[in-house]
C-alpha cells in the first residue's frame, strides 16, 4: 500500500513540531496529526513521532528505564508488519544498577543451564532446552547411535 501524501494541515504542524512551536505532535498511519496528550496510543510513521518519545533500545542507550509506565505510542516501520513501542521521556527513570548480589545470581543461574541433569557434569556450554541434555548423553555411546554409522571402506 502506497504512503498517500500529507495534507496541508499535517505538513504545517509537522513544520511546527520541527521547529520547536507548539505542543508535541506526529503524523498517524491514517495521515491524522495527533498530538502525544491525546489520551488514546496512536501509531506514528516511520520519522514522524514527536519528541519526547523513545523506543526501549533508545530508553536503553540513555541509560534509562520505562519506569513501569505503559508505551504512550507506537511507531511503524516503512513497509513492515511490526510496530515498536514509544515511551515518554519525562516518565523514564534511570536504570538500575547491577549489584554484587546480582552478578553472582546470575553467574550462578547461567552455571546452572550448563549442568546436565541426566550426568551431571558441566557441559561447558548452555544445554538446549530442546535436547534436555547434554549432546554425548543425548548421543548415547558411539556404539549405540544407530543412524547407519560405519566404517570407511564398510559395507552397509
Amino acid at each position: 500500500m502506497p504512503a498517500r501524501p500529507l495534507s496541508a494541515e499535517a505538513a504545517a504542524t509537522v513544520a511546527r513540531m520541527v521547529a520547536g512551536g507548539g505542543s508535541p505532535a506526529g503524523v498517524t498511519l491514517d495521515n491524522r496529526v495527533m498530538p502525544v496528550t491525546a489520551g488514546e496510543c496512536p501509531t506514528y510513521r516511520y520519522g514522524m513521532a514527536p519528541s519526547g518519545l523513545a523506543t526501549l533500545r533508545q530508553l536503553s542507550a540513555m541509560g534509562l528505564r520505562p519506569g513501569g509506565c505503559r508505551p504512550v505510542a507506537g511507531v511503524a516501520r516503512p513497509r513492515g508488519r511490526w510496530v515498536a513501542h514509544l515511551y515518554d521521556l519525562t516518565t523514564a527513570k534511570p536504570k538500575r544498577p547491577m549489584t554484587p548480589g546480582r552478578w553472582r545470581a546470575l553467574a550462578a543461574a547461567n552455571r546452572a543451564r550448563r549442568i546436565c541433569p541426566t550426568c551431571e557434569q558441566d557441559a561447558g556450554y548452555v544445554i538446549p532446552v530442546v535436547l534436555g541434555e547434554c549432546v554425548d548423553c543425548h548421543d548415547g555411546p558411539a556404539g549405540e547411535t544407530g543412524h547407519g554409522e560405519h566404517e570407511i571402506g564398510e559395507a552397509a
